[in-house]
């Protein structure tokens, strides 16, 4: 958690009341002077509508306009004020305060509130730990010679998403010149009621009358997701020791599309820009594409806030931006660039996300990286797999496997507690077998991404396979239901089926566990050879070197050593060869680290296959999986089934399809006894299984050159009678009816075509 000290709040004019002192993350508000500063919560009971408290408090005591804050907000309805008199006078004295909440009626921690009164004075300070402010003196005291009766000077009141104020910013969401502000108009009450200058802010329930700037009201929810996100990846960086508090503010732009900085609107994805990189004096920006802006977009925040954020935290701790070669492009992987370089940088930010979901956000599923589809990095990457796009996903997942153990995956084993399952079935599709089940949130907290482990037994009872599924929606608030759909492995007899929530532990597979903050530091301040002053691994060979002792370093292994977990971590990824069989790295035999190309070699009874060097795409190792809904558009559930290990590997997630969205499906690995299934799921319509295939089969159809024999699947659709999620969960669909049958055409193509991605930093 965050917790060094933030900017003094700031009162600037004429105003009477004293400055709003605040930390960034404080847990309680110090505020005016004189009265009581202590917070004293409200009744934080709520009904259960699905929507976060109201969280009111009463005026403070007498003197400066202390203030006692408002009790926490109940997970859903509303709480009770901590004070209720019957009656506030007409024109009484109030302090303007509230609690600032997310989509999902999380506090939203040091944002800027500020007042400006009728006669132009400004009074700001920043969220508390809940999300709680107080303005003391941003409401004037009445004019005892005024109509009692008269309306009140209204006093405009904004959310600005800095995080801190001017004087102590160290990031704000921005689009173009302009801080993104939400401003609603507070007055003085004038008739009976509690606390009438209470002015809550809540993504959630965006109130007729506020004025969202520069964006529109209803992309108000977008943005503060954006905040939370580059908040938790900031709370990553500062545990690491970055000198957060000490650098030029991060400008975040969201809906970035002008010409500066030479955003496209037709452009998916997202870059970062480091200071001075555009011109002198330029901040350092992270900037993400209109195309991307919905906070329930898949791969966010894993390959869009977080994903960047680690290009801005390794930026900050070395302050080399690594520019590439001329011959190389980002993300061109290892049939493409010449050197290691960009995949490292590219895959360092991989595992910085990862880290921020694991270690900030507390997945369980962390080493599952999201990007459209998700890429399981526990398992050993190469890096030529999927036309070598995969390098950089291998050097993540190296990463990984420096810092991992067994403990970082138990919790997978676990789901969150309150969500029950209500009820299993098994189903004889005309597609094929599928299991369906309901769970239900009975926990006062909203719970995302929840897994569900299917055993299936024969006719005997007998648990003869296991899988893992995942509920839809991956978000479910309070009292609210989900559901799990699940297709058995091909040729499994079913006869029932057990299941419970949360996934499978799987074993850490190798010897090796770094700190987190050890490994960042030998990566940091590795001086690289031959570059006296810059400092930072840049590329495979460099983080080897490193790791081994290079440069006075943290020396791993020693001499005599006759193999190193180091090495056969850098082996399993394919770093290089080992063609002496020794699990060692031998430069003279084994060549250079990062180019892993040799011929076919027996040693020692093993065969050591042919791999094709860099910069030779002549043949691939694995492929993604389109499929093209034509017009229409439709749940899908992909689960990733690995039966060889005890199902400890399996998993799913879900994406919803459209037009001709490609899945990111990335096949795992041959020889690992994988199989991918693809299940469509709509409200009107039973579920189909859409696709299915044998992970070693698909990687010999790609060898082979046959993959075109999956670009069609003909689905037959049955409507009615269906097993279908709550209706308001699920899109619509619109099938294309072709031979005067209820058939929809799917298309399922192997497509290896490259991630669209944007330039340099992405």
């Amino acid at each position: 958690p965050q917790d060094e000290s933030g900017p003094t709040g700031k009162n600037v004019g004429d105003n009477t009341g004293a400055g709003a002192s605040s930390s960034r993350d404080a847990d309680a508000l110090t505020s005016g002077s004189g009265g009581s500063n202590e917070p004293t919560d409200g009744d934080s009971s709520a009904a259960s509508t699905g929507q976060p408290g109201d969280a009111t408090g009463s005026v403070g005591s007498a003197g400066g306009g202390g203030v006692t804050g408002g009790g926490d907000a109940g997970p859903t309805g509303s709480a009770a004020p901590g004070d209720d008199p019957d009656v506030i006078a007409v024109n009484a004295t109030c302090t303007i305060q509230g609690r600032v909440t997310d989509d999902w009626g999380s506090p939203m921690i040091g944002v800027v509130v500020r007042a400006v009164t009728a006669d132009g004075n400004v009074v700001e300070t920043v969220t508390d730990g809940r999300g709680r402010y107080a303005l003391p003196g941003a409401m004037p005291e009445p004019d005892p010679n005024s109509d009692p009766g008269a309306e009140p000077d209204p006093v405009d009141v904004s959310v600005i998403l800095s995080h801190g104020t001017d004087t102590g910013s160290s990031f704000a969401v921005m689009n173009g010149d302009a801080i993104v502000a939400l401003t609603a108009s507070v007055s003085r009450p004038v008739a009976s009621g509690p606390n009438g200058c209470d002015q809550n802010f809540d993504a959630w329930n965006v109130q007729d009358g506020m004025v969202a700037t520069p964006v529109d009201t209803d992309l108000w929810p977008d943005a503060t997701a954006i905040y939370q996100h580059i908040l938790n990846a900031e709370k990553l960086a500062i545990s690491l020791g970055a000198d957060i508090d000490n650098a030029t503010r991060l400008q975040v732009q969201v809906w970035c599309d002008g010409p500066t900085l030479g955003c496209d609107g037709s452009i998916s994805g997202a870059f970062f820009v480091a200071e001075n990189e555009l011109a002198v004096g330029s901040p350092p920006i992270i900037a993400m594409m209109p195309a991307r802006s919905s906070a329930n977009s898949p791969g966010i925040p894993d390959n869009r806030e977080y994903h960047e954020y680690g290009h801005y935290f390794l930026w900050l701790q070395t302050g080399e931006i690594f520019e590439l070669p001329a011959s190389d492009t980002n993300h061109g992987g290892y049939y493409r660039n010449t050197s290691t370089r960009d995949s490292f940088v590219e895959g360092f930010a991989e595992f910085y996300s990862m880290m921020v979901s694991g270690k900030i956000d507390g997945d369980s599923r962390s080493e599952i990286y999201t990007i459209g589809g998700d890429y399981d990095l526990e398992a050993d990457r190469l890096p030529w797999e999927a036309e070598g796009w995969w390098e950089e996903f291998t050097i993540a997942g190296l990463l990984l496997d420096l810092v991992d153990a067994d403990a970082d995956y138990t919790a997978r084993a676990t789901g969150p507690p309150g969500v029950n399952i209500l009820e299993v079935s098994v189903n004889a599709e005309r597609s094929g077998t599928i299991v369906f089940g309901k769970v239900v949130n009975t926990s006062p907290l909203v719970v995302r991404n929840v897994d569900v482990t299917v055993r299936y037994m024969n006719d005997s009872g007998e648990v003869v396979g296991t899988q893992v599924t995942r509920v839809i929606p991956e978000i479910i608030a309070p009292a609210r239901e989900g559901v799990f759909y699940a297709a058995p492995p091909a040729g499994l007899a079913v006869a029932a089926a057990i299941a419970t929530v949360g996934g499978i532990a799987r074993a850490d597979d190798d010897d090796v566990a770094l700190e987190l903050q050890q490994l960042i530091s030998i990566i940091t301040g590795h001086e690289r050879a031959g570059a006296s002053g810059n400092t930072g691994v840049s590329n495979v060979a460099e983080l080897y070197d490193a790791l081994v002792g290079g440069n006075g370093s943290l020396t791993l292994t020693g001499a005599g050593v006759s193999s190193s977990p180091i090495d056969e971590i850098f082996i399993n990824h394919g770093f290089f060869a080992d063609l002496d069989g020794d699990k060692k790295y031998d430069p003279e035999v084994d060549g250079e680290i990062g180019q892993s190309s040799h011929p076919v070699a027996q040693i020692g009874g093993t065969s050591y296959p042919a791999i094709i060097p860099r910069r030779d795409p002549d043949a691939f190792d694995g492929a993604f999986v389109t499929i093209d809904t034509g017009d229409g558009s439709v749940e899908a559930v992909i689960q990733i089934s690995m039966p060889a290990d005890g199902g400890s590997g399996s998993y799913a997630y879900v994406t919803t399809l459209s037009g001709k969205d490609r899945v990111e499906l990335a096949v795992p690995g041959a020889d690992q006894g994988a199989e991918i299934t693809i299940i469509t799921i709509d409200k009107d319509f039973k579920p189909v299984i859409a696709f299915r295939i044998d992970a070693d089969e698909f990687h010999e159809m790609v060898e082979n050159g046959t993959i075109s024999e999956l670009q069609i699947t003909p689905i037959e659709l049955e409507p009615g009678a269906n097993i279908a999620p709550p209706g308001e969960n699920v899109s619509a669909i619109q099938f294309n009816f072709i031979v005067g049958g209820i058939i929809a055409a799917l298309l399922v193509i192997a497509s290896l075509v490259a991630i669209n991605r944007k330039w340099g930093k992405a």
